[in-house]
């Protein structure tokens, strides 16, 4: 049997049949497509080249199915809205995209799968420049992150002026635009395309897009498995140590510590991350009317374009680093334009950019629309601008219902601390939370979907293995913090009856590690 070609890692095509198409597409200009090469992937699509004669470069982008997105339905939807988002961009704004040639959203075609044919980015992606160690010289200097994040404020304020009177996905009909169900990341990933009783748009209100997202969120976790995610055991970030080795000995209690009575994805914290939710939307009642004095909320097109992920993968420059070319519009949607001023993460969109570059941000947005409005208008648009400054809830917001952290408990924290009202504390909160009867019913409700006493004490071994001390040290750890008594009634409560919520945080690893090195120095000692 002949060796599969490499190309069709992710999925068989035919290639005589794309190299026509293509060639069709450039008055018969003659191209190739390398058997031999590796298609390159992310976490939801692959991409191979196509090679003109005359030099010019396109590619073809298609699904991979069995990743993050559970149901193919949803990923031809995904490469539908991303090829007539593309060509919406590139006819109605100055933003530098791909420009798409072809696009089939079903595998019904002489090629054999879905795809979109589309020119190659021009540039060099950002990712190697921007997390340079600088070891080889080659590190950016702030004026030049600078530089890049003020030509992304630039392009956020292009994107303000593309607008929808709901909130959604763009698609092509008849060689029609319309607005659609809304494919973003909140309402998809981590398999929330199957959820059934989660509204998929498209939304007339800024609420009903909040709403659905909450509802995604409350839907995963009640029903979802969770992951790394356990609310007040946040896993130990790096940065809160100044040794790798301390942090990996923090990793490892953590996961000791999560193991003993599948914490993760147990009721308890099942029931945790409800409460959560469910306060996120008294949160967002108390801040978005805030912001309601920044812009005319009463227009009728007042949805804008929003790329989900304007990581240093997605974004492409030339020596001088200018953005020569933004990729990967998959999930792009039209939403709230609160959530388009949220400036964009770097390195990666999960990252919240770094205060000192806010104010590029902030300018580039800025000199937009200055060089594109007349003055009389100014204002109004200047408004925009300053939502910027204030809109931390909104990154933190839209963080927490991605499940887009290892520390989901510091997001929550940080968006009560910005926003409640109440004099109430976020421990004294969830403490009062625990004690309601609306909660411990719920607990006792989702107490069905816990993993079996077998399933557990599995669980610890495999997380364990033959380390005694360890699986100790968790075990009395799980009883110290009442773990499995949060939504038990208050007399019933042990030690920390009149207490707050244990939480799992960097002191009490840090103290673990200082207990189990005393123990080991004295041991020694009293050996000598």
């Amino acid at each position: 049997m002949p060796e599969r070609a490499k190309i069709f890692q992710y999925a068989e095509f035919d290639i005589d049949a794309l190299c026509r198409m293509a060639s069709s597409l450039r008055d018969g200009q003659k191209c190739s497509c390398d058997p031999g090469q590796i298609p390159k992937s992310g976490s939801f699509n692959w991409v191979v080249n196509i090679l003109f004669d005359d030099g010019v470069e396109w590619v073809l982008r298609s699904p991979r199915n069995g990743a993050e997105i559970v149901s193919d339905d949803t990923n031809i939807s995904l490469l539908a809205s991303e090829a007539a988002t593309l060509k919406y961009i590139k006819a109605h704004s100055s933003i530098p995209v791909p420009e798409v040639f072809a696009y089939q959203d079903s595998g019904d075609n002489d090629v054999g799968i879905p795809y979109i044919l589309m020119s190659k980015a021009s540039g060099s992606a950002l990712q190697p420049a921007w997390l340079s160690s600088g070891s080889t010289g080659s590190c950016m200097s702030q004026e030049q992150r600078a530089k890049i994040v003020s030509q992304l404020g630039a392009i956020t304020w292009k994107l303000s002026r593309l607008r929808f009177c709901q909130a959604g996905s763009l698609f092509e009909e008849s060689k029609e635009l319309k607005v659609k169900e809304c494919l973003s990341r909140g309402l998809l990933v981590e398999k929330r395309d199957i959820l059934e009783d989660v509204p998929r748009g498209p939304f007339d209100t800024d609420i009903e897009y909040y709403e659905a997202h909450i509802s995604a969120f409350l839907e995963h976790v009640k029903y979802l498995p969770l992951a790394h995610h356990c609310l007040f055991a946040p896993i130990p970030a790096r940065s809160e140590y100044d040794d790798q080795a301390d942090h990996l000995a923090a990793v490892d209690f953590w996961n000791n510590f999560v193991a003993v009575k599948s914490k993760i994805d147990g009721s308890h914290n099942k029931t945790d991350y409800v409460i959560a939710g469910e306060a996120l939307l008294i949160l967002l009642a108390e801040w978005t009317p805030r912001l309601s004095g920044y812009f005319a909320s009463e227009e009728k097109d007042r949805f804008v374009l929003h790329h989900p992920d304007l990581s240093v993968d997605n974004i492409y420059v030339d020596e001088e680093f200018n953005i020569t070319c933004i990729i990967d519009w998959a999930f792009c949607s039209a939403v709230p334009l609160p959530m388009l001023l949220i400036p964009p993460g770097l390195p990666q969109a999960r990252d919240e950019l770094d205060e000192s570059l806010f104010p590029a941000f902030e300018a580039g947005f800025r000199n937009a629309l200055e060089e594109n409005l007349p003055e009389e208008v100014l204002d109004a648009e200047y408004r925009l601008s300053w939502v910027v400054s204030r809109n931390r809830p909104m990154w933190l917001f839209a963080r927490f219902i991605n499940l887009d952290s290892e520390a989901d408990f510091y997001l929550f924290k940080a968006l009560w601390d910005a926003v409640a009202t109440c004099n109430q504390d976020v421990l004294g909160f969830f403490r009062s939370m625990h004690a309601s009867d609306k909660y411990r019913l719920l607990q006792v409700e989702l107490l069905d979907e816990d993993p079996t006493a077998e399933e557990m004490a599995r669980k610890e071994r495999r997380s364990h293995g033959n380390d005694v001390q360890a699986l100790a040290i968790s075990r009395k750890l799980t009883l110290v913090s009442e773990w499995a008594s949060r939504y038990t009634t208050a007399c019933d409560r042990g030690i920390r009856r009149n207490g707050s919520v244990f939480v799992a945080d960097k002191k009490l690893w840090k103290w673990i590690d200082c207990c189990l090195r005393s123990s080991v120095a004295d041991g020694e000692a009293e050996s000598k």
